[in-house]
């Protein structure tokens, strides 16, 4: 940003020495378009400088805002994956409690079944 602004300026300052050389005027009338010309000048220096600062301003407090939400959203989100994992633990047990006897059921029904086949 900085290179921009000083090219930017040297511009300003070669294209009105250029303009002032190559120009038909007296030298009364050199001088006051000098003086407009660089009032003009300033003032859009100093509004591009205001609009950078503002920028940089901005986005300052973007990145600070960013970081809040972030502590503090990644802080939710952990809470919530805690109690998740609280509230899930005793019902995966009783599932898997399930799982299991309903495994040992079918074992016994299929040893079942072969003993009854072997039988007949």
């Amino acid at each position: 940003m900085k290179h921009f602004l000083l090219g930017s300026l040297s511009g300003v300052v070669l294209g009105g020495l250029y303009g002032l050389i190559r120009t038909p005027r007296s030298g009364q009338e050199n001088q006051e378009a000098m003086k407009v010309y660089i009032d003009e000048t300033t003032m859009h220096v100093q509004d591009v400088t205001d609009k950078v600062n503002d920028l940089k301003s901005a986005v300052s407090t973007l990145t600070s805002e960013v970081q809040f939400v972030q502590t503090d959203f990644m802080a939710e989100i952990q809470d919530t994956a805690a109690e998740f994992q609280k509230e899930a633990t005793p019902r995966l047990r009783r599932i898997q409690e399930r799982a299991d006897k309903i495994q040992t059921e079918a074992q016994r029904a299929g040893e079942s079944i072969t003993k009854a086949e072997t039988t007949v």
